[in-house]
This record gives C-alpha cells, structure tokens and sequence, in this order.
C-alpha cells in the first residue's frame, strides 16, 4: 500500500514556470491538519529499521496475515500542516482480541513519528538532481510528503500454537489538547503452521521468486517447506546466497523450524537430507528430527554434512585470485540477509564496495576500449566488485523503498565517507553501474 502517488505528476509539473528565477522548487500550500482514524498493522521490526534514518522515509507495507511467533505493532497517521506535532503529542490505548483472548495496552506514546514519501518521491529526487535543480531538503520534502506515521509499538506477538482465525486491533487517541478520537477497527488474518503447511505451496516458480524477493515486506517462515519443495532438483539450490536466505529464515523464526522438523519424515528423502543441510547451517538442535528419520537418513547427512564445507562468511571481501567470483558471491549473500530481514548492515556492507572507485573507473576504460584483459590482480577485482556494487544497489534503489531510505541516510551522514556518499548520488546515472 502507498499514500500517494506523485512521480509523473511532480516530473510533469517541472515547467520553467513552476520554478523560481533561482531554480528552487517552490514548497507546497499549507493543508488542514487532519487525524487519519484507520490503523496499519506492521511488522514490529519497522522500528529497527528506521532507526538511524531522517525524518521522511518510505511507508512500511501494511501486514493482513500473520503467523505463529509473528511480532506485530500499531502505526497511525496524520496530514497536514501540524502532523508531526498532532502525532507526537499523541497517546493511544489500544486492545487486540484473538481466539477469546484479549491484551490491553494503555497510554502508549509514539516511539517514532515519520514524514512518508509519496510513491516515486526518490526518483522525483533523482531526476531533480540529474536537472540540477536545487531545492532546500525541507522544501523538497515538503512537496514529497503528504502524510506522516507515528509508531506505536505494541509488539504485540501471535501466539505459539495459534489456530486460524482473525484478530481485531480496537482503540482510541488522545490529543494534548485532551480530546479523545476513537480509532476503526482494525483486523488480521492469523494462519496457523498446518494452515500454511495444507495451502501455501507456490502456484508456479515465478511465485516462489517473488517470494524471495519481497519476503522481509510480508514474511512467512513456515512457507519455506513449500519453497524448499519447489526447488528440489533445481541446480541453484546449493548456491551460497539461496543457502543464506534459507538459513536467516529459519533463524529468525525457531517455531518454524521447530514445525519444518516435524513435517520432514512425511517428506522424500532427497528433501529431508537438503532441509537437514540447511537446519544444520541455522544451528538447529536436530537430534530429535534426526531420531525420528530411517538410520540410512541419518548416516547420509552425517557423510554430507561431515564433507560439506560450511557457508562462508558474506561480510569477508576479501581478494582471492583464484576465485575471481568471490566477491560478488558474497555480495549475493549479502542481498539474500536483506531480503531475508530488511537490515541495513549487509546493505551497507555491498555500498561500501564504492570505495574502490578508482578501480572501478579503470574498469570501466578497460569495457569501452574493449581490450583485453591481461592479468588477473587485486585491482581488476576491485572494480568488478564497484561495477557490481552499484548496479545491484541501483537495481535495489528502483525496486525496494526500503534501500532507498538507506541509501538518503547514509548520504546524508557526515560519518560516510565522501566517495562513497558521492558515489550513492550516482547510482542511476553512472556508466560504470550499468548492464553490459
């Protein structure tokens, strides 16, 4: 779900006449301040990610399912001119009803109140930028930001043994000025682990792709049986990064682990023996799973597991010349723990790589010379790794909003250093980032 959506409107809208003699975008009208009485439920993690970041980011996606062991919270929003001040100002009570059961929270105040980007607002900001068109950051926001959310943070966690059902977020504000707003009704599809176990297989494998890929945005563990199903026999399936996006899974959910065990002995022997592989990576206690297996299961993965090398560490960039793939194997893993959490330290592990800019640039001579390349060394490594870094964060920037508040923030930051802020500034424009 997005607030607004602005992009062609704003782009259209760049008339030399919409612009002062100086180039600077001219700030939007003052609007009524307005309370807006619908809750979002989201994840409870948007708190962490947000930490660190300015004031206008992008909107967290709105959860309607959520599973056993899921940790959920409340955020409200306001528009208009005095939004930040209404929100801040702000105390909630809420009450959550599940399966006959209830849990009150009382006096809650905002952690965290937001200015929310307009859908395409970081690429209305690129293209002003690329048009040099220079605007103070407060007016620019303004224009990109309609709407603010404060966070109030339940951390309200679905129950363990959760059946299916529905639960209901009920409540009320309270201003500064003493008035009290009751809140809609707010309400959430709860799967349990055999509902998902029964009907969440992948319709076709580009469901399962778009899983992975959005899966921090709507998380579900105990969907990775079917996963896991879909990618039997497939050769990708013992590839670094789709190892790690395994692994963080099952680590960030040990009910789903818990169930992933218990179903195996249902399951063909090829899978059981891969599931094994990867609960062992997560660090899994598996000794009842494995007791409850055939004894030709259990010595199979023994010999597998006692051979197998385990995952490299994603974070060591290190040069290997006999790997020249190294790297970006790496990096692939880094992505994985992206997609996997939302986390902001594998994504600031990969824009790190811009760095080594000059490297990169001489890489980027060598492409358009078409030359050949005479030697493997350090520096060729290096600005593959550029090449690489910044197309994938690029690529990450258009698609996941997330990335692009990232990326603001640490341009942002006077701890970045100043090549890699100038580099994050080029992401769309810069040749040496793009597809060959």
């Amino acid at each position: 779900m997005r607030f607004f959506s602005l992009f062609l409107l704003l782009v259209c809208s760049l008339t030399p006449a919409s612009l002062s003699a100086q180039g600077k975008v001219q700030p939007a009208k003052p609007q009524p301040t307005e309370l807006r009485t619908t809750p979002w439920i989201i994840g409870s993690e948007t708190a962490d990610h947000w930490k660190g970041l300015p004031l206008t980011v992008n909107a967290p996606d709105l959860r309607t399912q959520a599973f056993p062991g899921q940790h959920l919270t409340v955020a409200l929003g306001a528009q208009g001119e005095g939004r930040d001040t209404l929100l801040a100002g702000s105390t909630c009570t809420f009450t959550v009803s599940f399966a006959g059961t209830t849990k009150a929270f009382k006096a809650i105040h905002p952690s965290q109140v937001r200015r929310i980007k307009a859908e395409g607002a970081d690429m209305v900001r690129r293209v002003l930028e690329a048009g040099e068109v220079q605007s103070p950051t407060k007016d620019l926001d303004n224009m990109l930001s309609l709407v603010s959310l404060g966070l109030f943070d339940l951390d309200w966690q679905v129950p363990a043994d959760a059946h299916d059902g529905t639960a209901t977020f009920t409540g009320s504000v309270t201003m500064a000025d003493g008035k009290t707003v009751p809140l809609k009704p707010a309400t959430l599809e709860i799967q349990s682990a055999d509902r998902v176990a029964k009907d969440g297989a992948f319709k076709d494998p580009k469901a399962g792709g778009e899983w992975m890929m959005t899966y921090y945005q709507h998380p579900n563990p105990f969907r990775l049986l079917h996963e896991l199903r879909a990618m039997k026999g497939d050769r990708t399936a013992t590839q670094p990064n789709i190892l790690a996006f395994y692994v963080q899974i099952l680590k960030s959910s040990p009910l789903a682990a818990g169930d992933l065990m218990k179903r195996l002995a249902q399951e063909d022997r090829s899978l059981r023996i891969y599931a094994l592989l990867v609960l062992s990576e997560a660090g899994c206690d598996l000794s009842g799973c494995l007791a409850a297996l055939p004894r030709e299961d259990q010595d199979t993965f023994k010999q597998i597991r006692t051979s197998a090398s385990p995952l490299p560490d994603p974070y060591d960039f290190s040069v290997n010349l006999d790997d020249p793939y190294q790297i970006t194997t790496r990096m692939d893993m880094l992505w994985s723990l992206f997609l996997a959490t939302g986390d902001q330290k594998p994504v600031r592990a990969i824009a790190d790589t811009l760095a080594w800019r000059e490297d990169g640039k001489a890489v980027l001579e060598i492409r358009k010379s078409k030359k050949k390349i005479d030697a493997i060394t350090p520096g060729l490594l290096h600005g593959l790794a550029y090449g690489a870094g910044g197309w994938s964060l690029g690529s990450f920037f258009r698609n996941h909003p997330l990335v692009a508040d990232y990326v603001d923030a640490w341009r942002q930051d006077p701890k970045t250093p100043r090549v890699i802020r100038e580099e994050l500034g080029t992401l769309i424009t810069n040749d040496a980032f793009k597809m060959q």
